[in-house]
């Protein structure tokens, strides 16, 4: 969803302050939509970098991940979010905020995670493109993952809160 508790403005933000770290302007897809999208749109065209973000439908997270180098949460809130899980199972290295469950998944010191922060996503995407071999090496172990959250693990643990809720 395009709306401002999932940070899309962090983002373009964060966006326009990194690029120049590299001399260049960066390049993004933002998949989504929501009602927001259209504010978002005024934004890039005010940052100039209305030839460097694409926006893009929803569409499934297999085919997001094929357009991207490095996956963006820069979200305010959050639950659980599955896309964080599916990015980490996808083997895309991200940067995400360290909000509601996300630092559940990745360990609340995680050096991947920052404050929803357009200065910190800029200083930690302009660090994950510099040096993406090292970045990848800071996600979360696969294996870990699978066996703290895979679905066969969650459906469990959920049988289990229904069944203890059914007992008092």
């Amino acid at each position: 969803m395009m709306r401002d508790l999932k940070g899309p403005d962090i983002f373009i933000d964060a966006l326009a302050l990194a690029g120049p770290q590299f001399g260049r302007a960066l390049t993004a897809v933002m998949v989504g939509h929501g009602d927001d999208l259209p504010r978002y749109h005024v934004q890039v065209k005010r940052l100039g970098l209305e030839r460097h973000v694409r926006f893009l439908p929803p569409m499934p997270a297999r085919d997001a991940f094929a357009l991207a180098a490095l996956v963006i949460v820069p979200s305010r809130a959050e639950a659980m979010p599955y896309i964080v899980l599916e990015t980490l199972a996808a083997g895309k290295p991200m940067v995400a905020t360290a909000v509601g469950g996300i630092p559940e998944i990745f360990g609340t010191s995680s050096p991947a995670l920052i404050r929803p922060d357009p200065v910190e996503l800029a200083d930690k995407i302009g660090q994950a493109l510099a040096d993406p071999a090292a970045y990848i090496n800071l996600m979360p172990d696969g294996a870990n993952l699978k066996a703290r959250f895979g679905a066969d693990v969650m459906a469990a643990d959920i049988e289990k809160a229904y069944f203890a809720a059914l007992d008092r």
